[in-house]
């Protein structure tokens, strides 16, 4: 691109150059600097001649306009005057070459090959850089996967082995050099905001690479994901300064919370030799699944929590969370609980083992009462979304908490459902069928319903055609029946096992709703089989 306000000296320029000669097959010309910018947003020239002084922009203007487009092109400029203010701004801006007019034609092809050869040897060198960077990428990548299969024991941890396939891939590697691996852990319970999880596993990968770049290669930084966790597994040389590394991870754990609201938890390794490596990663991994209480921190493998056990173990207070269900106290439940967890957590307590006895206690109590309404657990619990609950259950209080509103709601709504699917009437009837071997009264019944004892008899009276006395002793006598025909029980067993206080009572009523004593019943029906 040729540009000048004086139009003779551009057609002086077009005719005593010999263009092809130079390997330029298209010439352009501008009379100002307005028409030039035109010309060069249709098509980015290779290499501008352009005069310094126009009147309606200069020849710098020009230059550093292109430069800040990032134009690596080939730039001389003509001037009428030897000024070295105009020269030393020209050289600022990386011009080739800076000609006085008249311009000499010996002078003009020198600075125009001179041009031209930079051009070249900036392609080449551009060429080059695009090739050097696609081969570090992929060498990121190879080391990566070489890493990746070293951790995942997809490589045999045999040294012989591992040094083949170092020489395999051309990874300037030595199997004998050792390592710490870092182990970066953010579960799902430890992320404040929805994520897709492809997205969130990239920008914590992104976030960690930008903390340890400058001292931890890339193709040492492997990202995956196992039990539903995210993690990030760092490869650093024994050699590093250790100081700086706690200070990154520090760093890291302090940049997902404010980034990327999430609580990362940080793990260090001891020094260990590449075979070792696959197995220090399945320890890092357990460490991590047995942290309750202790997120959001670094930790070192040789540095194992510290729980308060110098006390007894806590256990669940089972009677009162099974008053407490029985009251269908679903807000109650939870938060005792949640209380419960957040004192053991304060006084360091809360370990993997007091949470999974907690969680088998709760259980306890809820299929106590699941049993109790003739309510089978197994069906109760069987959708997807509890199962998953309970899976991870024990990865966390979070986790934790999760499962039991989620248990604790199943429950209650279940048994409320059961209960007012009843009438008054069959409510009662339940109620002396679990309890008949009890010394039972008219009040006890009609307490168990929320009526009073007249109430209840008259409107139990009405339904069966029975009083409520009569409809307990034809249910225990119905009981001390079966018993009789198929145990060896002597009879005062019976009667004591069925409810009645004496035996000569149990036999009046047994003769009165059977037309015979509980002996011949026996004999009877002995014989009979």
């Amino acid at each position: 691109m040729l540009i000048d306000d004086d139009i003779p000296t551009v057609k002086a320029l077009l005719d005593i150059v010999n263009w092809r000669e130079l390997g330029l097959t298209e010439v352009v010309s501008a009379y100002n600097i307005q028409d030039a910018k035109q010309l060069f947003d249709s098509g980015e020239p290779d290499l501008i001649i352009c005069d310094i002084e126009m009147p309606r922009g200069s020849g710098i203007d020009m230059i550093q306009w292109a430069r800040a487009r990032q134009y690596e092109g080939g730039f001389i400029f003509l001037t009428c005057h030897e000024s070295f203010d105009f020269a030393s701004k020209a050289i600022s801006y990386n011009a080739d070459s800076y000609l006085v007019k008249p311009l000499d034609k010996q002078e003009l092809e020198a600075a125009l090959r001179k041009s031209i050869e930079l051009l070249k040897k900036r392609m080449l060198m551009g060429e080059y850089s695009k090739l050097g960077l696609a081969w570090l990428k992929n060498k990121d990548l190879v080391e990566r996967g070489f890493w990746s299969d070293v951790l995942t024991a997809a490589i045999s941890p045999r040294i012989n082995l591992i040094e083949s396939e170092m020489q395999k891939r051309e990874l300037a590697l030595s199997v004998h050099t050792d390592y710490i691996l870092c182990l970066v852990s953010v579960p799902p319970s430890q992320i404040e905001r929805e994520w897709n999880e492809s997205i969130f596993h990239y920008a914590l990968s992104n976030l960690i690479s930008e903390i340890l770049i400058s001292q931890v290669c890339a193709g040492r930084m492997i990202a995956y994901q196992t039990n539903n966790v995210f993690y990030n597994a760092i490869l650093v040389e024994s050699t590093i300064d250790m100081q700086w590394l706690k200070s990154s991870a520090e760093n890291i754990i302090l940049m997902c919370r404010q980034y990327l609201k999430c609580t990362a938890t940080c793990y260090f390794s001891e020094k260990k030799a590449v075979p070792e490596l696959s197995q220090i990663k399945a320890e890092l991994e357990l460490l991590d699944e047995s942290n309750l209480i202790f997120r959001g921190k670094v930790h070192f493998q040789n540095e194992p929590f510290h729980y308060d056990t110098t006390t007894e173990r806590f256990t669940l207070d089972i009677e009162m969370f099974t008053l407490l269900f029985v009251q269908k106290e679903k807000v109650q439940i939870v938060n005792r609980l949640k209380k419960e967890l957040e004192m053991l957590t304060n006084l360091n307590k809360l370990d993997s083992a007091t949470l999974h006895s907690i969680r088998e206690d709760f259980l306890q109590v809820v299929y106590s009462l699941l049993s109790r309404q003739h309510i089978q657990a197994h069906r109760l619990f069987a959708d997807e979304v509890i199962q998953q609950l309970a899976q991870h259950a024990e990865s966390s209080v979070f986790d934790f908490m999760k499962w039991a509103q989620a248990l604790t709601d199943k429950t209650v709504d279940s048994i409320k459902e059961v209960l007012q699917s009843e009438g008054v009437v069959d409510r009662a009837k339940r109620f002396i069928h679990e309890n008949y071997r009890q010394d039972l009264s008219r009040e006890d019944v009609a307490a168990s319903v929320y009526l009073t004892a007249d109430y209840l008899a008259k409107v139990f009276k009405n339904e069966t055609g029975q009083t409520v006395k009569e409809y307990l002793n034809d249910h225990r006598i119905n009981a001390a029946k079966q018993m009789l025909i198929e145990s060896t029980a002597n009879i005062g067993d019976i009667a004591m096992e069925t409810g009645f206080d004496t035996i000569s009572y149990f036999s009046t009523v047994f003769k009165k709703l059977t037309g015979e004593t509980p002996i011949a019943y026996r004999s009877r029906h002995k014989s009979a089989r």
